[in-house]
């Protein structure tokens, strides 16, 4: 969290004046969320993280001057405590791989609301990582065992969850939404969608990826059926 326990600090890094503003007013109206750089393009970013500590950056992908990548290349190395979110129109997996290969700590589409922002940027700050719920398993699965991300968890034990709230992991991890789980489990989608918070609860996970990343990175599933 930002210095004397005043919530999250945040930059931002997007040449677009009215998408930049915009961003602004939205995080500053959230309890917790303080934007203390706003700036157009990398290299001011860069500049500017000399003298204000941010905790997290929310880069855009296309900028003048220094891109997104660049910026959050340099980012990576010149501050290292400092989380990055890439943004972008883009929402595919060569995108997404660029991005975390590059040393963010995921990856926002710029479509995405509000609720979605707020929730990326805690998860960044707090558990070092933020992929939605779109992407991959396969991609997540990749991304783990090559340490390109490495979740923080508030629990780590094979032991966590009961014989059932195991089942309905591995079939997470196997691609089935909730409703192909309930059907078949034959239990209702809000039994499923019940225990699946529950375990996303005991652990600390902030959404289903998170639950992926967990089952892989404490070899708790299947891992054929991930990869």
């Amino acid at each position: 969290m930002g210095a004397e326990g005043t919530g999250i600090r945040i930059a931002i890094a997007e040449d677009q004046s009215i998408f930049r503003n915009g961003l602004t007013k939205l995080l500053n109206d959230i309890q917790g969320f303080e934007v203390v750089l706003a700036v157009e393009n990398g290299q001011l970013l860069i500049d500017a993280l000399e003298t204000t500590p941010v905790d997290l950056a929310l880069i855009d992908f296309r900028m003048p001057v220094k891109n997104g990548i660049e910026a959050t290349k340099e980012v990576r190395e010149k501050f290292p405590d400092v989380k990055v979110l890439l943004l972008s129109m883009y929402d595919d997996v060569e995108f997404v791989e660029l991005a975390i290969e590059n040393g963010a700590n995921g990856y926002l589409s710029k479509d995405d609301d509000a609720e979605e922002i707020q929730l990326a940027i805690k998860s960044a700050v707090e558990t070092g990582y933020y992929l939605n719920d779109r992407t991959s398993k396969m991609f997540i699965a990749k991304m783990v065992h090559s340490g390109k991300i490495q979740p923080v968890f508030e629990m780590n034990s094979t032991q966590i969850f009961n014989d059932n709230e195991m089942v309905i992991l591995e079939l997470i991890c196997n691609e089935m939404t909730t409703q192909e789980i309930a059907d078949k489990l034959f239990k209702s989608r809000r039994t499923i969608e019940s225990a699946r918070t529950m375990m996303m609860n005991k652990i600390g996970a902030r959404n289903v990826v998170g639950l992926v990343m967990y089952a892989i990175q404490n070899g708790m599933v299947n891992q054929k059926k991930v990869q």
